[in-house]
């Protein structure tokens, strides 16, 4: 007997998902699809022609962990939770100093 080892690369993102009938879902979709060019949550929906979406470590009627698949039709919008990583400070600098208009300068020279 063999056992075949299946390894799946995951990018997930955090999302809130809001079905027509009213219900939440929040959890995790991932994004890394072998042959579809897919970057980010809205990818999903737009470049990808499978009608489910399956959504894991989720949270519906008060249940956690679980995994869900949902059927694209069912979704009214889909808010991705993950931010855009914030930029790194800057070091304080003072700002430059003004030389002035263009025409002020050509006026001193």
């Amino acid at each position: 007997m063999s056992v075949k080892v299946i390894s799946r690369r995951i990018d997930a993102r955090k999302v809130t998902i809001k079905m027509v009938d009213g219900s939440l879902v929040q959890g995790k979709v991932n994004v890394y699809h072998n042959e579809e060019v897919v970057q980010r949550v809205s990818d999903i929906f737009t470049k990808l022609t499978d009608p489910f979406i399956v959504v894991f470590d989720a949270t519906a009627e008060g249940k956690s962990g679980r995994v869900l698949i949902l059927n694209k039709r069912n979704i009214a919008w889909v808010s991705p939770e993950d931010g855009l990583p914030a930029p790194p400070p800057q070091p304080d600098e003072a700002p430059a100093e003004s030389r002035g208009s263009l025409m002020d300068r050509l006026r001193k020279s």
